[in-house]
């Protein structure tokens, strides 16, 4: 059984269909992202999904429980890890998770897993936490009930280098500890790293669904190669020239439909011109170059409901 299912989601503001007939399934044990530009509709589709927004259309299932007919066996199955934080400024650490606990009758002892387990300082004020460690709070506080699903909506934006880092290792280990891992993101090095499969939502509508190497082949496009070698000669150039050269670094970096063929020709090039190959590599198009081709030529839509998070 999949662990979300979703068919046909609509959500209508003010006549905008922010949610515009979004279907897909996420598998048990799967980290599953959900990328795509500002105002695309990925924040507005996890609030449906968790029981935060109600449905205009379609219907929803999260661990086999409707998110319409049983929101609240749904939300005792899943843990929410919002773009904003949730919690209280003036609460302590222990004291937010203790009260986190009380709401879903949690034992109190999980508290204290959690705060050895995540490292956290649970005597200190959460509003004197840096930004990081409030991340590792949220997300603590989201596991507290040891939910099977989790939901992460941004969870590294406006991170620093080090605590993105250090949040990205930990979905990974609640990933391989068998959590569910839904996460909303539009940052692509999330995207080239986390997931085990990614769907570009643009403008409401779901664009494209699969693993990254699938969304790959999608666009097409043609192979980067980078080619190291020595010398590099204006004759050279000249017959490497319908592969758009170009100096990367400290080689050359081409365009290629067919590697098969370039190779055949980088053979006869060197015995004819006596040039060493020091390195070549080929690249398939990056998650980036997959987002910007499926979502180039729209413009950001402004939020039609005067306010919420689309």
């Amino acid at each position: 059984m999949n662990a979300i299912v979703a068919r046909e989601l609509v959500k209508v503001y003010d006549g905008l269909r922010a949610v515009d007939g979004v279907s897909f399934e996420v598998k048990r044990g799967e980290i599953f992202a959900l990328l795509g530009p500002n105002g695309a509709g990925k924040t507005t589709t996890v609030r449906m999904l968790t029981g935060l927004t109600g449905l205009d259309g379609g219907e929803a299932y999260v661990n086999g429980h409707s998110v319409v007919l049983e929101k609240l066996k749904v939300k005792a199955s899943i843990g929410v890890v919002p773009e904003n934080s949730n919690l209280y400024d003036e609460l302590t650490v222990e004291e937010n998770l203790r009260f986190t606990a009380r709401l879903y009758n949690a034992p109190i002892e999980r508290v204290g897993e959690l705060v050895e387990e995540f490292r956290l300082p649970a005597n200190r004020k959460f509003g004197q936490l840096s930004a990081g460690l409030k991340r590792r709070v949220v997300i603590a506080a989201a596991l507290v009930h040891d939910p099977p699903v989790l939901f992460l909506d941004e969870p590294t934006k406006a991170l620093d280098v080090r605590s993105a880092k250090a949040v990205r290792e930990m979905i990974g280990i609640l990933n391989k500890r068998g959590k569910t891992v839904f996460l909303t993101t539009h940052t692509m090095s999330e995207a080239e790293k986390l997931p085990h499969r990614i769907a570009i939502m643009n403008r409401g509508k779901i664009v494209a669904v699969g693993k990254r190497n699938e969304l790959k082949r999608l666009i097409g496009g043609k192979v980067k190669v980078r080619l190291s070698v020595d010398p590099i000669s204006s004759h050279l150039l000249r017959e490497l020239s319908a592969y758009d050269p170009s100096f990367d670094g400290e080689g050359l970096l081409l365009h290629v439909d067919d590697v098969s063929d370039f190779i055949g020709l980088l053979c006869s090039l060197k015995e004819r011109l006596g040039f060493r190959v020091n390195h070549i590599s080929t690249e398939l198009p990056s998650v980036e170059d997959v987002f910007i081709e499926l979502t180039s030529g729209e413009e950001e839509r402004p939020c039609a409901c005067g306010g919420c998070p689309l």
